[in-house]
């Protein structure tokens, strides 16, 4: 392979490198990664073989490649899943490893083309085949992993902060090396500015690894936090439900102790007077009275608990559940689902001035506990990236609940709106080895 092929292979692997982080990390619309690689690779081909066919100066080149780039991003835009930002961190991250990769490929091929019965340009390009299976691995491996993580949970403005990582490495980059390398890298340079540049590139690229695992570090850190800060919040209201559940058993027991003596006060007293006291103690039962909603005790303590507060904000609360004493569901489980479910109803109804309600419905189909909450709400959804934005103050913990919870094969979650309706649909997989 003489000089100009091996030449252009380089840049082909170099085409490949850049393309890397792209395909590896980032999820097209369709199911079509083949014709958006396609289309990605003729551009770039086409930009490649035009600078070797018609030998344009590489200063010159600069209007083509940039054209080209600017193509090359339009089908991340359109052809790539993500927000724009998050293209715009691969991509840069791309060119940045692109260009590192090039430079030290062909410092190491200067170095060693001495010691072994190759040309320089041959040495180079065996070189870069191997820099491009390790890059495909730190991508794949490390990088794919890092950036799932962070773009997660940054917000937008944070990740247009992270996006200028890549953009400020590569323009250190690309002016060092038009600065000290203005007629290519390396024929004819001192040894000094090589390793100069060459400590520049491996700073950069160690610079890079740092600040994405530090940010991967932060991100993980505010979700633990964010988990304990959920988990002190469930312990709460499940203190809550469980004082409630004592109150219940004493109001029983206190309700059987009296029973005996209303026994024996009846049997002294005429019929006139036993008619009477039988009804006062009517009302007073009706008065005291709780309404049974299912048989399960903890989901019935909980929906007594929301309908009682449904009632002192005059919402109209609605519950139809049919749930025996013990299904395969474990009573934490039941009881976040539900108690997050109504309280985002409960917030939701308190805002209407007209006609609010809750209504809840429940069963068991098979080996799934299906479970529908409907409440009014005021029609006002913030939404961002498909995701409905919670306007209270800790951001909408209830949904996250939910959805952490709702983790196993099975589970589903959703929820639908209208313009007076906000429903959330909510399936639990059974658990066998809850015993009753």
């Amino acid at each position: 392979m003489n000089d100009a092929a091996c030449h252009v292979f380089q840049d082909l692997i170099n085409l490949s490198v850049r393309m890397m982080p792209i395909f590896l990390c980032l999820e097209p619309k369709q199911k079509n990664r083949e014709t958006i690689a396609a289309c990605s690779v003729y551009l770039w081909v086409i930009m490649i073989f035009t600078q070797s066919l018609f030998h344009i100066p590489d200063h010159t080149f600069w209007i083509f490649q940039g054209f080209f780039s600017c193509l090359f991003f339009l089908v991340l835009l359109v052809f790539f899943r993500g927000s724009a930002v998050k293209k715009l961190f691969f991509y840069l991250s791309a060119w940045m490893l692109a260009d590192l990769s090039s430079f030290l490929n062909r410092f190491a091929a200067w170095c060693f083309h001495t010691f072994i019965p190759l040309s320089e340009e041959q040495l180079c390009t065996l070189i870069s085949l191997l820099s491009a299976s390790l890059c495909c691995l730190f991508v794949h491996f490390w990088m794919k992993k890092r950036a799932r993580e962070i773009f997660g949970s940054l917000s937008s403005r944070f990740s247009l902060l992270l996006a200028a990582y890549p953009a400020l490495f590569l323009f250190i980059e690309l002016t060092g090396e038009r600065a000290l390398f203005p007629y290519g890298i390396p024929s004819g340079q001192s040894q000094s500015l090589l390793l100069f540049f060459l400590v520049l590139c491996v700073s950069l690229l160690l610079l890079y690894v740092l600040t994405l695992n530090s940010t991967a570090q932060i991100v993980k850190r505010k979700q633990t936090e964010e988990e304990l800060t959920f988990a002190r919040q469930m312990i709460s209201k499940q203190r809550e439900h469980y004082n409630q559940t004592l109150d219940y058993i004493e109001q029983v027991r206190i309700i059987r102790h009296d029973f005996r003596h209303h026994i024996h006060a009846l049997l002294y007293m005429d019929k006139e007077q036993q008619v009477k006291y039988l009804k006062n103690l009517q009302k007073e039962l009706e008065n005291s009275e709780q309404q049974i909603f299912c048989e399960n005790q903890a989901v019935n303590g909980l929906i007594q608990e929301y309908a009682g507060r449904a009632k002192k904000a005059g919402i109209s609360f609605t519950a139809r559940l049919d749930l025996s004493a013990h299904i395969p569901i474990d009573d934490l489980t039941l009881c976040i689902v539900i108690g997050n479910l109504l309280e985002n109803a409960m917030e939701a109804s308190k805002k209407m001035e007209k006609d609010p309600f809750i209504r809840i419905q429940a069963r068991m189909d098979g080996d799934h506990l299906l479970m529908l909450v409907e409440n009014a709400y005021n029609g006002n959804i913030q939404e961002k990236n498909g995701k409905i934005l919670s306007s209270k103050k800790d951001g909408g913990l209830g949904m996250l609940s939910i959805q952490r919870i709702l983790n196993r094969p099975g589970d589903e979650f959703d929820v639908y709106f209208n313009d007076d309706t906000f429903t959330a649909m909510v399936q639990i997989g059974t658990d066998f080895s809850v015993q009753p």
